[in-house]
Parts: C-alpha cells; structure tokens; sequence
C-alpha cells in the first residue's frame, strides 16, 4: 500500500546490518478521526517493551500514498496511544499515516513501518431524486482484522447527528426524508481496540420527493357519545411525516381534513352521518415538502339499524358489514335498557348481520350497538339505535263472570272487559282438561259493551264439566292474554235400592274470591220443592237423598246445583251458576196377593206397590169363562169380589195388570188370584 522514501530505507537497512538487539516493534495504527476544523486525531495500540528500551515514536503523512512523507510528530511518551495533527486540512484534502518506534540501547534502532491508513474522504452526490449515494474510501486495503463495519450518520438539523444505517461497504445510499434542507454526512468505524475512526463531512441541500410511508389504518368506528365515525391508525414509519389527510368515500375519495403531527392517530369527523348510513374512509400521510403518501385501503363504518316489531313484541337488528379488516372473527351485540349498563346480549357469527331481540318489556327503551372484532385483535362498533317499545295496549282484564249451565246441557256465558283499550276481538275457547287443547267456539269483535254472553249449545255439559276461556286478541292477531279459566258444575247421580238417591258434583271454578255455598234443588215427577232441600260448603260434593216418603210418587227425582258466590269479587261483581239438571227414577216395586175373601181379613183385591205411574195404570179380572169380572183405571180402586153388585162365586180368578215404566216402556203382567168366602 506504502513506497519507503529510499534514504529511510537505506539507514534502516545500516542500522540493522550493524547491531545485534532487537528493536521494538511499530505501534498498531488503528485509527484516524477528523475533525470538524480538519485536525486529524491518530489512535494506536501501544507495542510491548520488555526490556524498557523505548525511547519515541515518529509520525509520518503525506497527501498521497506514494509520498512523499514527512514526518510530522515524535512522541516520547511511551504510553501515549493518541495524537492530534493540528492544520491537516483533512476536510478536504487526503491524508496519509504510517508510525515507527525508535530504541535506544545500545544504539538508536527503529522499527519496521506500521502500516500505513488513509484518512476517509467521503463524497455524498446529490442527483436530485431524494436520495444520496455516499462514496468514501476505506482506512486500509485490505480492511483491518480489527475494523468494524461502517456506521453513516446525517445532520439535521445542524449540530444534532442522526443513524442513517450501517454498511459492510464503502457505499451506501440513503434515502431523504428531510424537505429541502442541508444535511450533512460523515462515516464511522469502530476499532476492536475501541478508538474510532471518523471520515470527512459532506453533503448538499437535498429535497425529499419520495412519499412517506403508509399509515396502517387500523379501524373505522362511531363514536357512542357524539355517533361522528371515529378513524384510528398506527403513524407513518417515514420521520419526515407532518400530518395525515383526512378522506371520505363520495364515489370517488375526497379529502375532508388534515390532521398534522406524526404521532397524531385519531380523528373524528364532526360532519360524519354514521347514525345514518354506512360511511367509508381512508387517509394517507403526509410530509414536509407536502408529498403524500398513497391512500390505504377504505374502511366502512357498520351502520346499525332497528325496527320494533310490536306483533312479535321484539326488535329486528340489521347492520352492514364491517369492511377493511383482513378477517373479521365474529360480531358482538350489546344491549342498554332505560339508559343502563351497557352489556352483551350475545355473539354472532361473522357472516351474521340481522339479529330478533326478543322478550322485551313493554314501555321501556332499548339501545343496541354492534361490535366487529377482526382476525388481527382490533374492533370497530356501530352507530347506537334505540327504540321505545310499546307493544299493542291490552285490556286491564277479561273476566268471565259465570259459565251456567241449561236444562239441555248448554252452557250460557257471560263476560266483561275492560272497555277503555282497543282490541279486536275476543275468542271463547272451550276444553275438557285445564290444560286444553282449546277449541274456538265463539269470535266476538270489540265493541264498547262492557259486556259479552254466548249460549255453548254444543257443549254437553249435562255429560260432564266444560272448561272456558276468553282469549284477548290485539291489534297483531294475537292472542295476547287470557281470561280466567272456569269450570261448570257437572251434577251426576243414581238411584240406590234401599230409596235413596246418591248425588256427586264438582265445584264452580273460575270465581276470584270461590263459591260461598251450593244449593241443591229438587223436583218431585216435574213439581219442585218450595225451597232447596239441602245447602252446602265448598268441597262438599257428595249427597245421599232419603225419598222412602215419597213412595205415592211416580218415582221420578229432578236435581239441580246452584252455586253462589263468595263475597269479596275485586270488580264488584256477584254471580250464581248452575249445574246440569239430572233425573233419578226409582222404578216400581209392585206386591200382589194371590187370595183374598171378602169376608176375611183380606176383603179386597188390588196391586200394592210403590212410585207407580198412575196415570198409564189399567187393572182386569176375568172369570175362567173369560167374563169381565172388575176393571178400572184407578190404581187405589179394588175389587170386592161382586159382580154386578152380586157376590162373585168362589174360585179362581185371572186378572191382567198393565202400565208404563220409566223410559216410556210398556209393562204388562199376567196372573190369577183364589177368592175365597
């Protein structure tokens, strides 16, 4: 890399041929750092010197590598490891360093040359395209072993340097984000030794035509309070970023703010209409010189919007997707009531954008929004939608204030309603189990009677007890609410042998405040008791009525419940019902003698027997010559054994005895009776 000047080389070579000790070796040149005023500080390793033989060290430059050099320094201090070349003009102009050390014992000798470093002499170009290429030349060729790699380093603004980068190379390009200002470079390497060796400055006034860095536009959502879209993004990599534009989707992308500083990273748009409509937006950074970046992929707000579905008694969410994130994982609906904690109501899919909000109450606000939470963990929300719920008005009450039933086994109803609120209409239903199922067998429209009655003529309740309702049905078709359930009374019974009958029933269901009491009443073959032969607790459902006493009777017992009301009826309110009618026929018992004497104890000859129709009753005797001996109609009249006002004679009669049973059938009976005298 070096040329020795030849007299150097030549005493150098004397020396040695005449002495016979060691010289030290050089010191390790390591580094040379220029200074700003163009001094040129050398760093080296000091060499060992075991024997104490030191006595200096010569400094040699030159502006070329082949010289000449002159030597420009002797330092006699063993340990010193630095020296300062005042006046080098190294700024400008080229150095070249090599070292020897010199001994003195016996003789003087010296040392073999170091070697030999060059100052580094950088050159930044400025080819007007917002970059600058730096050039500069390396300490040694070869590198040193002990040599780093290169660290480039520009000021701005003036007096405060910056890392450009590194490089292995004595090239690097740098890339300008500085608009139109001076900026200065210099290089540096590191020695292992730890001196440093610093090149010259240079530089230009340089322009930044490159554009900044995209911003990563991370969400687009809609602020709760102000429900303006509210942008948000992580800043532009590029340091020269003053500001980020503003845009808004309105067919084509047009600017709408600037926002400046680099790590600004929020923006609300007071103008926004999110609470409206889906709106899409992106930004792009600006610089100092005013360069933009290009635009970053839009994003769109979710636009949320709610209806009341007041038949449903819900509320129907639908919302547009959110666009501009890489994925979205799912949606998240969250509900407000009366202006409450906000919460979630539930998770959707992220291909869902309709949700039912379903049992809501009456007469209470709901605010809803939605959330996208995308792949990579950011979230945007929706506008907020709130929604009074007021579903249809239903009546206060629907009451059905007594189900009675009719001697044919229909059933009468009467019920009221609260008249003050539309509906329209009512629907009787009708079941045998409290449970249903329910038939309709009545629709009326609302009007403004305060009262409603039906006759159930299909009923049956004289075959057993018939469950009713009332169903209200609003302005939805709904059957929005039900009336009380009532229960008629079903009367059944029996007759039993020893002339009792047995009686079974249920209670009247449907009363708020119960029965206060039954009552049951009795008809004798179609005539009725004054009053009710018998009253009863509720609970009491069974009866044994004792009618031996009424034997002249044709037998034929007709029953029927009443209930009455308890006292107490919230609507002021006071009914009675009543059961089905029954009837309960003790058959016949006939006794016939078969003699009689008149002139005995038994004088007369006639059927005896108990609830006896006595109206279809026809009774004939007949001599054995088939003569008509007595006939009559009459069931107390009897034979005296004449005929004819003459006393029968002794014998055998026939007699022929003939009426009608319950169920209308024809009874006949044939026999013989012995008169005897």
């Amino acid at each position: 890399m070096k040329e020795w000047p030849k007299y150097i080389l030549f005493f150098i070579l004397l020396l040695w041929g005449t002495q016979s000790f060691a010289a030290l070796n050089a010191p390790s040149l390591r580094c040379l750092d220029i200074k700003s005023n163009g001094d040129v500080e050398l760093s080296w390793v000091i060499p060992a010197d075991p024997t104490s033989v030191f006595d200096s060290y010569q400094i040699f430059h030159s502006a070329t590598l082949a010289g000449p050099y002159t030597m420009v320094a002797t330092v006699s201090v063993y340990a010193q490891n630095t020296w300062l070349h005042a006046g080098a003009n190294a700024q400008t102009t080229p150095g070249f360093y090599y070292m020897i050390t010199v001994s003195d014992a016996p003789a003087y000798q010296y040392s073999a040359p170091s070697d030999t470093l060059q100052t580094m002499m950088l050159t930044a170009l400025n080819p007007l395209n917002g970059t600058a290429p730096l050039n500069w030349n390396a300490l040694h060729v070869p590198p040193l072993a002990t040599s780093g790699n290169y660290s480039i380093f520009y000021e701005y603004p003036a007096g405060v340097w910056n890392s450009a980068g590194t490089s292995m190379s004595t090239a690097f390009l740098d890339t300008i984000d500085i608009c139109n200002s001076q900026i200065n470079f210099r290089i540096e390497q590191t020695d292992a030794s730890g001196c440093v060796s610093v090149s010259s400055v240079d530089g230009d006034i340089y322009q930044n035509i490159i554009p900044p860095e995209i911003p990563v536009l991370d969400s687009v959502s809609v602020n709760p309070a102000t429900q303006n879209a509210i942008l948000g993004w992580q800043p532009s990599a590029s340091e020269d970023t003053e500001g980020y534009i503003i845009y808004i989707f309105t067919g084509v992308w047009t600017p709408i703010d600037t926002v400046w500083g680099i790590n600004t990273t929020s923006y609300e748009n007071a103008a926004s209409t999110a609470d409206a409509n889906s709106e899409s937006y992106c930004i792009a950074a600006i610089d100092s010189c005013a360069t933009t970046s290009p635009l970053t992929p839009g994003h769109s707000t979710i636009y949320l919007n709610s209806t009341v579905d007041p038949c449903n008694r819900s509320v129907n969410l639908s919302w547009t997707a959110y666009s501009g994130f890489p994925g979205i994982d799912e949606y998240v609906v969250y509900i407000s009531e009366n202006g409450g904690a906000w919460s979630v109501l539930d998770v959707v899919t992220n291909t869902t954008t309709t949700y039912d909000v379903l049992n809501l109450e009456d007469d209470s606000t709901y605010c809803f929004y939605v959330t996208a939470v995308s792949t990579n963990g950011f979230t945007s929300s929706s506008n907020n939608t709130c929604k009074l719920v007021d579903f249809p008005e239903l009546p206060s009450y629907v009451y059905i204030r007594h189900a009675s039933v009719e001697t044919d086994g229909s059933v009468y109803l009467k019920w009221v309603n609260d008249r003050n609120v539309y509906v329209i209409g009512y629907a009787l239903q009708r079941s045998q189990s409290p449970d249903g199922p329910w038939t309709l067998i009545d629709y009326q429209v609302y009007t403004a009677t305060p009262e409603y009655t039906f006759t159930d003529a299909t009923a049956s309740a004289n075959l057993h007890s018939v469950y009713y309702r009332v169903a209200v049905i609003d302005s939805c078709s709904n059957e929005a609410m039900y009336s009380d359930t009532v229960r008629t009374i079903y009367l059944s019974g029996e007759p039993l042998s020893d002339l009792t009958n047995e009686l079974f029933w249920n209670d009247y269901e449907g009363w708020p405040t119960g029965a206060q009491e039954y009552r049951l009443y009795r008809m004798i073959d179609n005539v009725p008791d004054a009053a009710p032969i018998a009253t009863f607790a509720p609970g009491s459902e069974y009866y044994i009525d004792d009618v031996a006493s009424f034997f002249l009777s044709y037998g034929l017992f007709t029953y029927r419940l009443e209930g009455i009301e308890a006292a107490g009826n919230p609507l002021g309110y006071s009914d009675t019902t009543l059961s089905n009618r029954i009837e309960i026929q003790q058959l016949p018992r006939l006794f016939i003698a078969n003699a009689f004497s008149p002139t005995g104890y038994n004088k007369t000859f006639c059927p005896f027997g108990v609830y006896i129709d006595h109206t279809t009753y026809s009774f004939i005797i007949f001599n054995e010559l088939g003569e008509e001996m007595f006939n009559t109609t009459d069931f107390y009249e009897c034979w005296d054994g004449t005929n004819d006002g003459a006393p029968a004679p002794v014998g055998v009669y026939h007699y022929i005895l003939q009426m009608t049973l319950p169920g209308d059938q024809h009874f006949t009976k044939r026999g013989h009776i012995t008169l005897i005298r």
